[in-house]
């Protein structure tokens, strides 16, 4: 054999173990194309977690061969699989070029709860790590650090993670605050006539003390629109006031622990007294409240099908009774004539609820209300109510009083 035979045996025979031990780590027989990629699993008895994903990756590439076809040179380059992995789930939430705050949160900085109901904040960004609190519908906070799929906020007196599946950030984050930012009016003066309409002519309906809050509606130049708690409009002089927004937060496990506690010994003292003035009355548990009826409002399908949207979306998860109500709300505003002429005009009012500013509202009834909810609308609309003439509704955490259903005071 010449010397020449000798060198490509020898090329033949160390590239063919070099082969085969590739082959037998990746536990695979054949190599037909010009590229292929083999993940390296140890050796031994390993018991299959997650983290057997995070294998490195073996790229192995036929170079060269000889005049027969036989492989005589082989490229192997590797890639680490879990870290190009987790650039790719990394998305950047903090590029938009959004200017502006809500509540002191910069827009660019801001997440909001994106859920019906709430979603849990934890220790790690692990669905595994402790739960720290939770974080509500219409709520947000703002954002600290990012890792993988996971986003680190602060929200009140909470500060954890969450995944990025249940929020929203950059223009969807600043639109669903809009929608649902409070704003509260304070005086800075000794005494503030509040007046029926904005002229220093019109009638006072109240005066303000320093110090004295009330709820925000409008900024009108010199003039600002607020709103008392029984739904009356009425406006101050912007020049003695100062507006703040206010916008949902999370709670720890330990605020909601109190709040509930709080709320449970509320409860029973109401009762207590509700026993004493009516003998016949329960002394414990939940009482169902009594409807009346207020008088039917017209609507086609329409109207009933985007009614029961919001009605999803404000009290999706809420006993029936609770969904009526939030469907009366609507109604009594649409009696009242200060917030739309139409059922679409004032789900819809500038400001007014949260679901229909996001994009919710429309998104559900795309989708098509659930059954419950439908038939809540049918009844609003029927004149059923079971909080009388209320016009607002809040979670009971906001410290409102008034017609307490399930988890919403109304007034």
């Amino acid at each position: 054999m010449t010397t020449n035979g000798k060198v490509r045996m020898c090329r033949r025979y160390f590239a063919g173990l070099l082969l085969a031990a590739l082959l037998i780590c990746a536990g695979t027989e054949t190599v037909a194309a010009d590229t292929v990629t083999m993940t390296v699993k140890p050796a031994g008895s390993v018991k299959r977690t997650a983290s057997a994903d995070k294998a490195p990756t073996l790229n192995v590439t036929r170079s060269t061969t000889d005049d027969n076809g036989s492989v005589v040179g082989i490229s192997v380059s590797s890639t680490d699989k879990s870290s190009d992995t987790e650039k790719k789930e990394k998305v950047n939430i903090n590029t938009e070029n959004i200017s502006g705050s809500v509540a002191g949160i910069p827009y660019n900085k801001l997440a909001m709860a994106n859920v019906e109901e709430a979603v849990n904040v934890r220790a790690d960004a692990s669905e595994s790590s402790t739960l720290l609190g939770k974080l509500y519908s219409g709520c947000g906070g703002e954002i600290l650090d990012q890792k993988g799929s996971w986003t680190k906020i602060k929200t009140g007196n909470l500060t954890g993670w969450v995944r990025n599946d249940y929020l929203l950030f950059g223009e969807k984050a600043k639109k669903l605050a809009d929608a649902s930012v409070t704003k509260t009016a304070t005086s800075i003066a000794d005494t503030l006539r509040v007046r029926k309409e904005p002229s220093e002519n019109a009638t006072v309906y109240s005066l303000l003390a320093r110090g004295d809050e009330i709820a925000a509606v409008e900024e009108l130049g010199e003039w600002v629109s607020v709103e008392f708690a029984d739904g009356t409009l009425a406006y101050v002089s912007s020049q003695y006031v100062t507006i703040s927004d206010e916008l949902g937060k999370g709670e720890t496990l330990e605020e909601i622990s109190a709040r509930e506690l709080a709320e449970k010994k509320e409860k029973e003292a109401a009762d207590k007294e509700a026993a004493q003035t009516d003998p016949k009355a329960e002394s414990a548990g939940t009482q169902t409240p009594v409807p009346t009826n207020n008088g039917a409002i017209a609507g086609d399908v329409n109207d009933v099908q985007l009614l029961a949207a919001l009605i999803q979306c404000e009290a999706g998860y809420e006993c029936y009774e609770g969904q009526v109500s939030v469907g009366t709300v609507v109604m009594n505003r649409l009696r009242s004539g200060r917030y739309g002429n139409s059922i679409y005009s004032v789900i819809y009012a500038k400001s007014q609820f949260g679901p229909a500013g996001s994009g919710m509202v429309a998104q559900v009834y795309a989708q098509g209300p659930k059954a419950s909810c439908v038939q809540a609308a049918q009844e609003a609309m029927s004149g059923v109510s079971y909080v009388g003439n209320a016009t607002k509704f809040r979670n009971i955490r906001s410290g409102y009083t008034g017609i307490v259903i399930g988890n919403h005071v109304f007034w």
